[in-house]
This record gives structure tokens, sequence and C-alpha cells, in this order.
């Protein structure tokens, strides 16, 4: 490797704190180098992308637990990026919150004490429907009819469509749900409340099909049901956000929809959308 090359992967933070490389910077290269990255330390960029706060504020044993590797596997990840060490690499996840946090909190508080009379429903309507409509064409633009036409002959093909989705996914689910039923077909929305939702997908057969459905942060029951799917051989239809989703290195086809951050609460029309297109093209519209 040449010098050039090497000083490349060098991050801000060993050449100065004045210097000090940003969350945003780092996230990027995460992002940039997922693919390449041998599957223990794919591990551990996924939770360093999704739980970034528990990397800031965890010790290296802590961190190295729960995601099962060893400390020094975390150490030769801080390495693979140009640090010198893991602490080195952590410092930009704690400067993260030291200079993120306070901000959002006041941003939050600010927004919790002004006076209802004051605020602008008309702008808070009009902001709301402009990042649905965002979404939408941001689905028109990058959903391919190819990949559309593969969705819907996997259901058509499935025997019994079993389908998982917590939290915001939670209506996607139901909706697909009511979809797959007004099309007469065999489908279930997995049973979490309960604890059931392993036994059911225990039961699958070789024909059915497995729609999971989760977004930043990632429901760890829908992670690990898609992953049990993954393992069992079975095929798998994925809606999440990001290339990097834990559910998309499954699935045998997946759609990334609604990864806009523009609000707290993200929208989910695109993949309402993306669902009843599916299920017209099955013939229930």
């Amino acid at each position: 490797m040449n010098e050039n090359s090497f000083n490349n992967q060098v991050p801000a933070s060993s050449q100065g704190e004045a210097t000090q490389e940003t969350f945003e910077a780092l996230r990027q290269r995460l992002r940039n180098r997922f693919d390449q990255l041998s599957p223990h330390l794919q591990r551990i960029a996924r939770s360093a992308l999704e739980k970034p706060n528990d990397f800031a504020l965890n010790t290296v044993v802590v961190i190295a637990g729960e995601l099962e590797v060893q400390p020094s596997t975390l150490i030769r990840f801080a390495k693979e990026f140009g640090y010198r060490g893991f602490s080195e690499m952590q410092r930009v996840f704690r400067l993260r919150l030291i200079e993120g946090a306070p901000r959002a909190r006041e941003e939050v508080f600010a927004r919790q004490t002004s006076p209802q009379e004051a605020r602008d429903f008309g702008g808070l309507l009009n902001g709301c429907v402009d990042a649905l409509i965002a979404s939408l064409e941001d689905l028109r633009r990058t959903i391919s009819p190819e990949s559309l036409e593969k969705a819907t002959a996997m259901l058509r093909q499935a025997e019994h469509v079993y389908i998982a989705g917590l939290r915001r996914s939670r209506p996607i689910a139901t909706y697909l749900a009511y979809g797959l039923t007004r099309c007469e077909r065999q489908c279930s929305l997995l049973d979490f409340g309960s604890g059931m939702a392993a036994e059911q997908i225990a039961t699958m057969r070789s024909g059915d099909l497995l729609v999971a459905i989760a977004f930043t942060p990632y429901t760890q029951s829908v992670v690990d049901i898609t992953l049990d799917t993954h393992l069992s051989g079975k095929r798998i239809l994925v809606l999440t956000d990001v290339p990097e989703s834990p559910l998309a290195r499954h699935a045998d086809l997946a759609f990334l929809v609604d990864n806009s951050a523009t609000s707290q609460f993200r929208p989910i029309s695109g993949a309402i959308a993306l669902v009843q297109t599916l299920i017209t093209g099955l013939g229930g519209g």
C-alpha cells in the first residue's frame, strides 16, 4: 500500500483534535466499505450504525459481549478504519453525544413548551404532506417494474405467506395481510405479542414465504425471525430502509423504502403504496 492510499484511510482523529473526524463522516465510511468487511466486522459496523449511543457509553468488554465477538475484534475493527485503537474511534461516538444531544434536547423542549395557539398547524400539515409525497416520489424513482413483477410472483407462488412487522411496521404488515386476504391468499400475521412467532415460523413449509418489514431502529424480534427463516432455507421478501439493514442481507428480494429522516415520525407512505401495488398486481385491487 502506498503512502497516499494509507493517508486516505487515516481518520482526522489521528492528525490532531482540531480535525477530529465527525460521526457523519465515519458513518459514511462504514456504509461505503460495509460489503468489503468480514462477517464479524459487518456485525460491528451494523451495530455502530444502528446503536451509536451504545458505542459511546459502553466499555469494550460490554460491547464485545453484546455482539458476541472478542474485544480484540473491536480493536481490529477500529484499525480497519485507520484508528490506532478502539478508544480512539469511540471518541467519535462520544463527541456525537456531547455536541448533538444538547441541541436536540433544546429543540424538543422548545416544541413542547411553545403555546399551542402559536403553532402553525397549516404549516405542520403541509410539512407532513410534503414528507409523504417525497417518499412516494422516491418510490416511483427507485423501484423497478422487474422487482415488482418478481415480488408479485413470490406472493402468488407461496402456499402460505407469513408476515412480520412491529412498531412502525405493524400497520404496513396489517395492510398487507388485509390485501392478501382480499385476494383469497393464505396468510398469517406473526403473533409476537404472545411469544408464538418463533413457533409459527417453525411450521413453515418449503413452499411458504416470509414477508419481513422493519426500519431503523430494527426490532430485534423481527430480525431474529428473519434470520431463523433464512437458516431454514425458506424464501424471504423484505421491506426495509437501507442496504445495510439486517433484514436485507437475508432476503431473496428486498425493497428499500421510506428511508427519509426529515421528521421525528418517518413516513410509511412509500411502503403502503408498494404493498397496494403488489396486492393490485395479484388481482385484489
